[in-house]
Parts: C-alpha cells; structure tokens; sequence
C-alpha cells in the first residue's frame, strides 16, 4: 500500500510539473499523462526527470521527450526508456557544448551525436559559433540529409566556420549543394563543377569567402550516392 501511495504521489507530482512546462502547460495534457502511463511508470519516469535535473539538465526538454511518447501511444516502458536514454544523451551533449547551453544547443549537440557527428567538430563549434550552434548543427545535417558523405560534410561546415560564414551563409550551404549536384552529377566534366560551383558562390555567399572546393566535394559525393541508389536530390 505504502509503494502505491508513493507512485500516486509521483503521477500528481509529475503531473504538476506538466502544468508549468510552457506549451505542455494545461488539464488535458496532465490528464494524457496520467491516464496513460499510471502510477508506477509515472514515478519512475519522475525519477529519471528529476535526476536529469540535479545533473544540470534542462526539465523542459524531458519532459517533452515524454510527452511525444504519451503523443504517439508508446507503451509506459518504452517511455520511461526513452526518457533515460535521452537524459544520457544531454549528459554527453552537455559535456560537447557546456552545461551552461541553450537547451537548444544541447538538444541539437545530442542529436548531432546520435547521427555520428565527430565530438571534436562539435567540441569546435560549441567553443567557437555558440550563439549560433543549433544553426550550424541544422546546416550540417541537412548535409546529410542530401547524401553528403559525413567527413566532407563535416570539412565543408569546419571549413566555413573558420572562414567567419555568418549563420545565413553556413545555413544556404545545402541548398548550394543540392544545386551543384542536380546540375553536375550524372557524368558532367570537371568544367561543369567549377563553373557551377563559382557561380554559386557568386550568388549565395557575395563578399564573403567561399569554399569552392569544399563545396565542390561535398557535391560530387551526394550526387554519386543518389545516383547508385537511383534517386534524385
């Protein structure tokens, strides 16, 4: 009886903290919560919450990471899983970009390492570009998204960082590629990259130092992958 009651507790308390986490903020979504994970798993998902928390991580994100679960009818298990594993991952995020971030920061430096990102890159950018990190990060995955091979997707990013690309700049560099390797790929010359790639810069990046090369790269390996998978950009 004595475990019972502590669960309840629990659900209210967790349900409580739902009540003040912004756009989770209301009855309903406290009623989905408790309805759907009960006492226990909700007491133990509290746990895991609240242990993040002493640990410098931000609540707000956790308990988004359970609410989705509750959104998309996972089972109570694999909820308070995920939860966990989460808080894992903004442990190690935290330690790449400092416990002092943006939770936005965090967020996107934990999903950054999830896809396999290099830590150093990230160490980098978190040091380097702080007030624009999570912007970078979406350019860098967006590289990725496009089938640009991670290390030159990762050399095109450094490489304009290191250059001073504001954060508009570093977040056209996808569009750029995508453009280089609809134009070029498919067996084009050399000529055919270089002109494009230059014309690129000349319209994206005017006045600001362009990665020619860089971008060239990261082009041709997109275009090669979509092209052994029969797929276009």
């Amino acid at each position: 009886m004595k475990v019972l009651r502590h669960s309840a507790a629990g659900a209210c308390l967790l349900a409580a903290m739902l009540l003040a986490a912004g756009p989770l903020a209301g009855q309903d979504a406290r009623t989905r919560f408790s309805q759907h994970l009960g006492a226990v798993h909700a007491a133990r998902t509290l746990s895991v919450i609240e242990a993040g928390v002493r640990d410098g991580l931000p609540r707000g994100l956790l308990i988004d990471k359970a609410m989705e679960g509750v959104a998309k009818r996972m089972a109570p298990e694999v909820i308070l899983a995920a939860v966990d594993t989460f808080a894992d991952e903004l442990r190690a995020a935290a330690q790449v970009v400092g416990p002092d971030a943006e939770p936005v920061a965090l967020e996107k430096a934990a999903d950054a390492m999830r896809r396999g990102v290099a830590r150093a890159l990230l160490i980098t950018l978190g040091r380097d570009r702080s007030d624009d990190f999570a912007m970078v990060v979406v350019s860098l995955e967006e590289l990725l998204d496009a089938g640009v091979d991670p290390v030159l997707a990762e050399d095109l990013v450094q490489y304009a960082v290191s250059e001073g690309l504001d954060s508009d700049a570093v977040l056209r560099l996808p569009a750029s590629v995508k453009l280089l390797a609809r134009e070029c790929g498919g067996g084009q010359s050399a000529d055919c990259w270089a002109r494009a790639a230059e014309r690129e810069c000349a319209r994206a990046l005017p006045s600001r130092p362009c990665p020619v090369q860089a971008l060239t790269e990261a082009a041709r390996s997109a275009a090669e992958r979509f092209l052994l998978a029969g797929s276009t950009i």
